[in-house]
Order: structure tokens, then C-alpha cells, then sequence
């Protein structure tokens, strides 16, 4: 029965990530049949058609993840209401709720600042990739970056975001910390978000945006709160390269003319000046936001979709435990 149950729980943290991928690889294949038929019927032979798809599909990849994404999140909202109808069923249902609204807006500051800090890092880092790490991220920087701005703000700025974090802190943060403990779960649904971009240069951002995010879903009780943090850090970093891409332009210089230390130096200076204001954003929210237990109200899981459900032998756990 042990082996029984860890295996199921096991299943319950990786499904919502193979349900997405999936769908991806369903969504490519439904685009690809139609392709197909309409060539097809136009006297297209099947060699050719081969050939056209490869060029119709190319650099429409981060449009095709944002089409997947859409198709996934009610699925993920399905198994979200269904975590919380178990858990009314075995009466350890708990809600939340925060008085004052006003204070999610705390989280966008403290997306920023993250951001900043966490990209820093891995700007360093990729100083001392050796070349096939840097290339395993060359095919999702490309898929990114060359789409549209619009494209970019829609699907990395926001579908992205909810999808992510509906499943892995919305389901898999919340099923690891089922069978074990905040700090455990925050670690290994944080390794499992580095993972999960299947490259070396984003995983080790990831990750730290993933403890960022475990941190205010602690404290506002809500997965809201790591969607905002999420879409914030996204559009930041968006908007950030934009920039970046338009002065390069006008410039019109190399940043090869500085030496290796010189560049480690000053991105270290500047990542730790938002790594303090992080911390510092992280203890205003800490001491700031403390969601009341709402008690003696049924709950409909079908509006408290978004909600996040804890149990009451955990409910004393907070943030600080991170």
C-alpha cells in the first residue's frame, strides 16, 4: 500500500507537466494535419508538403506554445478544483483571506528587483559555460526574441506565466508539500521549474525565481500572488530587452572591448544592489501581509479555483520557514 501511494504521489507531481507537454506536442500535430490537408488538396505532393510545413512552422515556435498554453489552463483549473474537492472531502480545507488587496502590488517590485538580480547571475555564469551549455539555449532565445513584441508581451509576458504557475505551484508545490515540508517542497518544485526550460543558461534563473514565487504564495495564501510575480518579471525582463536590442543599435558598440573581469565586476556591483532591494521588498511583504483564516464558510471550490487550499496541520508553516 506504501509503495502504492508513493507512486501515485509521484504521478500526481509530474502529470501537470506532461499534460502540457503534450498538449504541445497535440497542438503541432493538429496544425500539421491541417497544413497537410489543405496542400494536399491542392495538388501538393506529400514530399513537398514535408518541406512546406517545416518552413510554415518556422519561427512560430513561441506562438505555438502560447496556443498550448491556452488549451492546458482549464485542464490545470479542472485539477486544481479537484485537489480542493479532495481536500473538503477530508476536512482539511483552509482559506484565506487578505483585507487589503492593495497589497499584491508589493509583489512587482519584488518581481523586478528578483529579476534583475537572478539574470545577473546567470550573466555571470554564462562567462564560464563551456559552448554547449550555451548552445542548449540558443533554439528558445531565438524562438523569444525574434518574435514580435506584441508576441512576446502576450505569450512570455502573460499566458506563459499562468500556465507555469498553475502547475508547479499551483499542483506540484502543493502535492510535494503534501508528503513532506515547505522547505522541501519550495527546493525541489524550484529544481523541477530549472528543469522543466530544458536549458542550462535558464534553469539556474528559473530556479531562483521559483523559490521567489513559493515565497509569496506562502504569504498571500493565493496563487495569485506568484502569477503576478511571474507575468511582472516577464514583462520587466521583455521590456528590458527591448531596450537593450534598440540602444545596441544606436550605439552600435561591442561589449567584447571590456575583458572578462571588468564585466564580472560591474554586473556584480549592480546585481547586488537589487539583490538588497529584493530582501529588503521581501521583508516589507513579509511583515506587511498576513491573510486572516476565514472560518464557519463553505467553501465552493468552484470559486476558490485560485485560492490556495492548506491543510490544518500546516497551517501554522509559514514563509519564514524558507
Amino acid at each position: 500500500m506504501e509503495k502504492k501511494n508513493w507512486a501515485k504521489s509521484i504521478w500526481g507531481i509530474i502529470s501537470p507537466m506532461l499534460i502540457y507537454i503534450g498538449i504541445q506536442i497535440v497542438v503541432v500535430m493538429v496544425i500539421q494535419a491541417g497544413y497537410t490537408a489543405y496542400w494536399y488538396m491542392q495538388g501538393v505532393s506529400f514530399h513537398e508538403i514535408a518541406f512546406m510545413i517545416s518552413d510554415a512552422l518556422q519561427g512560430k515556435e513561441l506562438m505555438l506554445t502560447m496556443i498550448s498554453a491556452l488549451v492546458t489552463i482549464p485542464i490545470l483549473g479542472f485539477l486544481m478544483k479537484r485537489d480542493i474537492d479532495r481536500q473538503k472531502a477530508s476536512n482539511t480545507l483552509t482559506k484565506f483571506r487578505l483585507s487589503n488587496k492593495l497589497l499584491y502590488l508589493l509583489i512587482i517590485p519584488f518581481a523586478i528587483f528578483n529579476m534583475e538580480w537572478a539574470n545577473m547571475f546567470v550573466s555571470v555564469l554564462q562567462i564560464f559555460m563551456p559552448e554547449f551549455m550555451l548552445d542548449s539555449y540558443s533554439g528558445t532565445q531565438s524562438a523569444i526574441y525574434e518574435s514580435s513584441v506584441i508576441l512576446q508581451i502576450a505569450a512570455a509576458g502573460i499566458v506563459a506565466p499562468v500556465v507555469e504557475e498553475l502547475i508547479f505551484r499551483g499542483l506540484i508545490y502543493k502535492r510535494i508539500k503534501e508528503i513532506s515540508n515547505i522547505k522541501t517542497a519550495a527546493v525541489l518544485s524550484a529544481v523541477i521549474f530549472g528543469v522543466f526550460h530544458g536549458n542550462w543558461v535558464q534553469a539556474p534563473y528559473a530556479f531562483f525565481i521559483g523559490l521567489a514565487a513559493v515565497f509569496v504564495y506562502e504569504k498571500y495564501k493565493s496563487v495569485m500572488a506568484p502569477i503576478l510575480l511571474h507575468i511582472s518579471a516577464n514583462m520587466a525582463s521583455v521590456g528590458l530587452s527591448y531596450i537593450a536590442s534598440k540602444f545596441q543599435q544606436v550605439q552600435g558598440e561591442s561589449i567584447q572591448q571590456f575583458s572578462d573581469w571588468e564585466i564580472i565586476r560591474t554586473i556584480s556591483s549592480s546585481m547586488l544592489v537589487f539583490f538588497v532591494l529584493a530582501f529588503v521588498m521581501g521583508i516589507i511583504i513579509n511583515s506587511k501581509v498576513n491573510p486572516k483564516e476565514v472560518e464557519n464558510e463553505i467553501i465552493d471550490s468552484g470559486n476558490s479555483m485560485l485560492s490556495v487550499s492548506y491543510t490544518h496541520l500546516r497551517a501554522h508553516e509559514t514563509a519564514a520557514n524558507l
